[in-house]
């Protein structure tokens, strides 16, 4: 059986990043996928990236390790667009998240790029692959979200 994996932002960093110490358990998990499976990130990663790229307080270093993710992700991996199907999974599921955690909307509108990503991963059908602890929340609210962290 095939499966469709959407990796987070902080899964590509993991991966181009040669001093993470995440970075073996999730290469790991990816060798253990077969031919079959599928694996793509939300056009949000890439945006991210670019940010982080483009940040005043980027370093020498950092920049390198956000360009080699950007390179890896054009390389490698599908990017998925952000679709007119996933306004309504992202405002049901952000307001589900208010109500089950009682967060205030100033402090929820930090997680608004979270929330597009697992929208875009329900609507691919796709387990979404992160180490954000937003993620582990969500999971535990909506049925519809298959998620991993192959950190642990």
């Amino acid at each position: 059986m095939n499966n469709h994996y959407l990796l987070d932002t902080n899964i590509i960093s993991y991966l181009t990043d040669p001093n993470s110490p995440h970075r073996e358990s999730v290469k790991k998990h990816l060798m253990a996928l077969t031919h079959e499976d599928t694996i793509s990130v939300s056009i949000i990663t890439l945006y991210e990236l670019s940010y982080g790229l483009h940040s005043y307080k980027s370093t020498k270093e950092s920049i390198e390790l956000f360009k080699q993710g950007i390179h890896f992700i054009e390389q490698y991996l599908e990017v998925l667009p952000l679709h007119v199907q996933e306004i309504d999974i992202f405002g049901k599921l952000k307001a589900k998240y208010k109500e089950a955690t009682g967060i205030q909307n100033k402090a929820n509108k930090k997680n608004d790029l979270d929330f597009l990503i697992v929208a875009t991963a329900i609507h691919h059908n796709a387990i979404l692959i992160s180490n954000d602890m937003i993620f582990d929340k969500l999971f535990e609210i909506e049925p519809r979200i298959k998620y991993e962290n192959w950190v642990s």
